[in-house]
């Protein structure tokens, strides 16, 4: 008990040495943010004031927060900023650069034309001239850039909008120049996150003015739409930043600081390190390239055939990676490719090792595997076989086409937000193929119907295959079993899409709405169900149902029980002339109902899909609709994640009687 009662009170004493009350660190941080955003709301308000009074609160010696204007020892000036974190022992109104840890840029509501004006302002202020920190015996690297933050309550433009224009302007400024963060209290944050191949992400602080270590990570502009959390996220990355300026200065740790904070947000735009140790954005070839899905590797084994290491090559920039899984340490291997390749820090984690960014080409790998058979004893190096793959022409149009951008790309990019488990991903996989192989089904025989009978209309009326004699009408050709055959293949496969296929998919993402396809009674009591817990998908279903869906069962029983048949075409013979008329399903002529029917099951099955992969997405995160005129020609996918809150609006179910292609 004794013990516990030291650790609580050794506690209550740190929270008391930060400057916060014996509470959760986090919560008053939230609590603190709450009020800066009622403050700054009310008349005669100012918006730096509150942040600045904030900052000093809990800013410890030697940190204090005004606003001012920063100088260099050339002379050199920034223009006016709202607030300038910095080390003295009194409040200045022009601080050295040396002395500037942080630049604030403060805006009651953002917009992008002063995302614009701030970030360069924060980009002015980093060029300041600094002296060189002189190097010590300490361990503790120290920091010695300027952090920039732009600050807002609100904005009018989503975090995602915010998050695209800091990877436009950063295409024009030095990565020692960016924005490190953007701060909207009532949508999220904007920041920078860094990520090793396949390990999980953690936050980038400003790299160092003598740039940066050639490791092998990338650097996502990243957004979280926690709102509760905002003012947390920036004294996350501040006040360890701070640290690093000024070390040994007494903060909470990070842990403190993001107490309760989910950790879900979105990735907006990759970098990656060159060799010449500049964050530049990773090229679209190294975002979806093969050899990070089957690398060029190796494998290292001793004379038992045990295997040893694992060693592979991944592609990087204007360089190369060399990672090694297994017992061996990755440096036996890079004393075989060249003096650079042992100049970097190692990376070593969770029992996988990778070398820095180094000068090391696809053949200079190879010659280093080569070498390492060469030179190795009792040691033996066999090449991995990449597996052999198919590629199959499925169609006649891509992407710019809105079948196959949305049925197919546009679902499985959704799929990518949603599940995260690779067997229900599999699960996924295996069921969406069934319904996508039946839509296509549909689709096909639709099309081939409406050719078959307008084709068939044409060479009527041209007299091609009708003529007039003697008061007798001769047709040379029928289509009626080819016309019956494909239109009883658009109300079967679509009947089966919807009751059996969709259904599969939608079990793996937890959605039932097999009530759909019941007797009346039974429908009406799982829309009631559905009703309380999924109001939308509830009002969907039954519109369905009413629509269009009851009406092709009923067409399917039909067919099944014998009871109807496609009717033949007839002829109309008027003097010497011959006229097809169309035959009718339940009132509606055919052409128009199989390019009906395939039309609504294309909307259905897109509809109820993304809707259940909406459901499965993880916290913060959902999908909005991307209007159709903003939708890129050559990829017209029609959704796009989207974070809770960060001002995209939010996608919701709902039934429409637009056509598949102008919805």
């Amino acid at each position: 008990m004794s013990e516990q009662t030291n650790a609580a009170s050794a506690a209550q004493q740190a929270k008391k040495s930060w400057g916060f009350g014996t509470g959760s660190v986090s919560a008053e941080i939230r609590s603190a943010a709450a009020q800066i955003i009622a403050d700054s709301r009310l008349p005669g308000s100012n918006l730096r004031s509150l942040l600045n009074s904030f900052l000093n609160r809990y800013l410890p010696w030697p940190f204090r927060a005004t606003p001012g204007i920063a100088v260099d020892t050339a002379g050199a000036e920034s223009a006016h900023l709202d607030s300038l974190i910095y080390t003295s022992a009194q409040d200045l109104e022009k601080v050295p650069a040396d002395a500037l840890a942080c630049a604030i840029d403060v805006h009651q509501t953002l917009s992008l034309e002063k995302l614009r004006a701030a970030y360069e302002k924060i980009a002015e202020v980093k060029k300041l001239a600094k002296t060189p920190i002189p190097k010590t015996e300490s361990k503790t690297p120290v920091a010695d850039v300027t952090m920039g933050i732009i600050f807002a309550v609100d904005s009018g433009v989503p975090l995602e909008k915010i998050g695209e224009e800091l990877e436009q302007l950063n295409k024009t400024h030095s990565h020692h120049h960016w924005v490190d963060v953007v701060v909207v209290l009532s949508r999220g944050t904007v920041s920078y996150a860094c990520q090793f191949p396949h390990k999980p992400l953690g936050d980038f602080l400003p790299p160092a003015r003598d740039g940066i270590m050639l490791a092998p990570m990338y650097v996502h502009i990243f957004a979280r739409p926690h709102t509760e959390f905002s003012l947390n996220r920036m004294c996350s990355l501040l006040f360890p930043y701070l640290y690093f300026f000024s070390p040994g200065t007494n903060l909470p740790p990070y842990k403190e600081l993001l107490e309760g904070a989910p950790q879900t947000g979105m990735n907006i735009a990759p970098y990656q390190v060159n060799l010449k140790g500049l964050l530049v954005p990773v090229p679209q070839e190294l975002r979806f390239n093969q050899f990070f899905l089957f690398p060029l590797g190796f494998r290292v084994e001793d004379g038992d055939g045990n295997e040893l290491a694992r060693v592979q090559y991944l592609p990087w920039q204007d360089g190369g990676v060399v990672r090694v899984i297994g017992k061996l340490p990755v440096e036996a291997f890079l004393v075989f490719a060249g003096r650079e390749a042992m100049s970097q820090p190692i990376i070593r984690w969770e029992g996988q090792q990778y070398s820095g960014v180094i000068p090391l080409s696809r053949a200079q790998f190879i010659e280093m595997a080569n070498r390492t058979a060469r030179q190795s004893r009792n040691m033996y190096v066999k090449p991995d076989q990449i597996p052999k793959w198919t590629v199959e022409k499925r169609a006649d149009e891509g992407t710019s086409s809105p079948f196959m951008a949305r049925m197919w790309l546009g679902i499985c990019h959704m799929r990518d937000q949603a599940i995260f488990d690779q067997q229900r991903r599999d699960e996924f996989d295996v069921a969406f193929e069934a319904v996508i192989t039946g839509v296509e089904t549909v689709r096909t025989a639709a099309a081939d119907a409406i050719k078959l009978y307008k084709e068939h209309e044409r060479k009527i009326a041209s007299g091609e295959i009708a003529r007039v004699e003697r008061g007798v009408t001769y047709i040379d050709g029928s289509i009626d079993r080819e016309l019956r055959k494909l239109t009883d293949e658009v109300i079967s496969t679509t009947s089966r899409v919807m009751k059996d296929r969709t259904q599969a998919v939608l079990r793996v993402l937890k959605t039932d709405i097999g009530f759909l396809y019941q007797k009346q009674n039974a429908f009406n009591n799982g829309a009631a169900k559905l009703k309380l817990a999924n109001p939308d998908l509830a009002d969907y279903v039954t519109k369905t149902r009413s629509q269009w869906s009851e009406r092709l069962t009923n067409c399917r029983t039909g067919l099944e029980h014998g009871t109807w048949v496609l009717p033949k075409v007839k002829h109309e013979t008027n003097g010497t002339t011959v006229k097809a008329i169309e035959p009718m399903v339940d009132g509606q002529p055919v052409t128009e109902f199989v390019a009906h029917v395939s039309d609504r099951l294309n909307c259905f099955v897109e509809d109820v899909i993304v809707h259940a992969l909406q459901t499965q997405m993880p916290q913060g995160v959902s999908i909005s609709e991307i209007p159709l005129a903003e939708r890129p020609v050559e990829i017209v996918e029609r959704f796009r994640p989207a974070l809770v809150g960060g001002g995209m609006p939010i996608w919701k179910i709902f039934y429409h009687d637009s056509k598949f292609e102008n919805h």
